[in-house]
């Protein structure tokens, strides 16, 4: 008697064969070679910006201020620590991260997600019925692929040198006509991966007006998703501030997803949701709660510590790190072509990966 093999959903047999990310990071995590390979998997951390020292210091203070940092290595609630969520609260007031003021802050909530701002998107993809999503064109391939294995429908638009070009998106609204209730969430990674282009204000406004106007025309709140992944890392001075999303929504749609990844490290995995109050927000939570519980109680406190003790200095630090290597690129790339190669606008990807 034949038995068939273990019954799988739809998302199950897709993920039966691993995506690109996957199969990268695992060849990274089990043959690189330090010295003779290149890892050309774009985003992965300068291993000499991430501060080794700060973070051992971070981890002896926590677990020797227990009255501050309780039960560090216990578990911890599903919205995350206390403490992280008030320094970053205080982070971005104190530092005027996007033009973010406490008055902002006032009626929305940070949630920090079980494993780094990952788990915060793939957790959009399980409280969120399918549908169509938007997002930019070349796309982060990562996210998307996770997408379209979950049955979503993406479509990309391509970008102009300031981001998701909206005059296109608002053309493809208008052919969709009805089918626009289909429309589940934008997607728009502010510093773009993989084209390094930087989303500007004007398009950042633009597009919370379009999420808008289109939420009240459907007659749902449609939210759009803003990955704030390298927005710390844009270190061409150039480049005008870059604003908060979250300073032009009136509605409550906007959440930026943030994450220290970049600034401090990726092993921390330590990311957040920055959004309205309400049910999708309690999802988020809940959501937590069933993968895991927390993310690690003593990784939180750890990058807690690190918020309220030099954070700025690891930034300019991270930067100037980021700068260096990515003219370092420029001139290897411009040797090996005998032309000149003009720097990716913000300087922030083309260093990340080599």
């Amino acid at each position: 008697m034949n038995i068939r093999d273990v019954l799988l959903s739809e998302y199950g047999k897709a993920s039966s064969i691993p995506s690109p990310v996957n199969q990268l990071m695992t060849d990274f995590a089990v043959g690189f070679r330090d010295g003779c390979d290149i890892n050309l998997g774009v985003g992965y951390v300068n291993e000499r910006t991430i501060p080794h020292q700060q973070i051992q210091l971070a981890c002896e203070k926590v677990l020797a201020h227990r009255e501050k940092y309780r039960a560090a290595l216990n578990y911890g609630g599903a919205q995350g620590s206390s403490n992280l969520i008030e320094s970053l609260r205080r982070f971005y007031i104190q530092n005027r991260i996007g033009g973010i003021t406490e008055q902002t802050l006032n009626n929305r909530d940070i949630v920090i997600g079980a494993n780094g701002a990952t788990s915060l998107l793939e957790s959009i993809t399980h409280l969120l019925p399918a549908g169509i999503i938007f997002t930019a064109d070349p796309m982060y391939y990562i996210y998307c692929n996770d997408l379209e294995r979950k049955g979503f429908k993406v479509v990309a638009i391509p970008e102009d040198d300031e981001g998701l070009d909206t005059e296109l998106l608002k053309t493809k609204l208008t052919a969709l006509g009805k089918k626009k209730e289909a429309i589940r969430f934008f997607y728009v990674v502010t510093v773009n991966n993989p084209t390094c282009t930087i989303l500007s204000n004007n398009r950042k406004r633009e597009l919370v007006d379009i999420g808008t106007r289109l939420s009240y025309e459907v007659g749902q709140k449609i939210p759009l998703f803003f990955d704030n992944a390298y927005s710390d890392l844009v270190h061409d001075s150039t480049i005008a501030p870059l604003a908060s999303a979250l300073c032009y929504d009136a509605l409550g749609i906007v959440y930026e997803v943030g994450t220290l990844s970049k600034i401090l490290a990726p092993g921390l995995r330590i990311g957040y949701l920055i959004g309205s109050k309400g049910p999708f927000l309690n999802s988020i939570i809940q959501r937590t709660s069933d993968i895991g519980f927390s993310a690690p109680l003593i990784n939180q406190e750890i990058a807690s510590y690190l918020l309220d003790h030099g954070i700025e200095a690891q930034i300019e630090k991270v930067n100037n790190g980021y700068q260096q290597k990515a003219k370092q690129v420029k001139t290897w790339i411009a040797e090996l072509l005998g032309d000149n190669i003009q720097d990716c606008r913000g300087g922030v990807l083309d260093s990340t990966s080599i």
